[in-house]
């Protein structure tokens, strides 16, 4: 017996997360905007406050998030450290662009407000909501699709089959050349004559390789001294 997940789920999990984030952030602009015509900016230009902190922000959570990705790719390699750096320093600059977004939406309605106490806060908090709200989304991974669950049923027992416990560590050829020590173009000819098996990289011309099968492949070169 089969269970499908409802069609409604499946795009809320695919589409939300971009519908969520695209809404929050066009909530802040008119704030940042505001901001931006108070301090004087003309208005053909003032519109580009709120598009320049929400690109920012937008392509730091994305760099930040593929740099993470690209660390757990090349775990136990000598570039895992830098993409955990480049990732660190992607995710600073997007906390710091949302925490502008916030404090220019919050600013922008304190000021055209005469409110104080209760109403205030009331005031800071709701126009905090969007930026924060747009922060949050852009640090959450959203599930992967769902494909029909099945139900556990009573099969008869198989002989098990020898697997693999070990995921391949897809690295492109100059990545597993620096981990080797030897050239590129080392990893490549091996590769093209059949010791190392091709992937699929994330671009049609692109390949990747098992680290783990070419450092038993390819030895490095060994300096003889003189």
């Amino acid at each position: 017996m089969t269970t499908k997940t409802p069609a409604a789920v499946r795009l809320a999990r695919k589409y939300g997360q971009s519908a969520v984030l695209y809404a929050a952030l066009a909530l802040s602009a008119p704030g940042e905007y505001k901001l931006a015509l108070m301090a004087g900016w003309d208005p053909s230009v003032a519109w580009l406050m709120p598009a320049v902190m929400s690109l920012y922000a937008a392509i730091s959570a994305s760099v930040a998030k593929a740099q993470t990705e690209r660390a757990h790719r090349l775990k136990g390699t000598p570039k895992e450290a830098e993409a955990r750096a480049r990732s660190r320093r992607a995710s600073a600059g997007a906390l710091l662009a949302l925490l502008m977004a916030t404090a220019a939406q919050v600013v922008e309605h304190v000021l055209q407000s005469d409110a104080t106490g209760a109403v205030l806060w009331t005031i800071v908090v709701v126009s905090a909501v969007p930026p924060l709200v747009a922060a949050h989304v852009l640090h959450v991974d959203p599930p992967e699709d769902d494909e029909d669950e099945e139900e556990p049923v009573d099969e008869p027992e198989k002989e098990p089959e020898p697997v693999d416990e070990e995921k391949p560590i897809l690295v492109t050829y100059r990545e597993a050349a620096d981990a080797i020590g030897v050239a590129p173009e080392t990893v490549r000819g091996a590769a093209n004559d059949g010791r190392l098996k091709k992937y699929d990289g994330p671009t049609p011309s692109s390949r990747l390789v098992d680290l783990r099968v070419a450092r038993t492949v390819i030895r490095p070169r060994r300096t003889v001294g003189v």
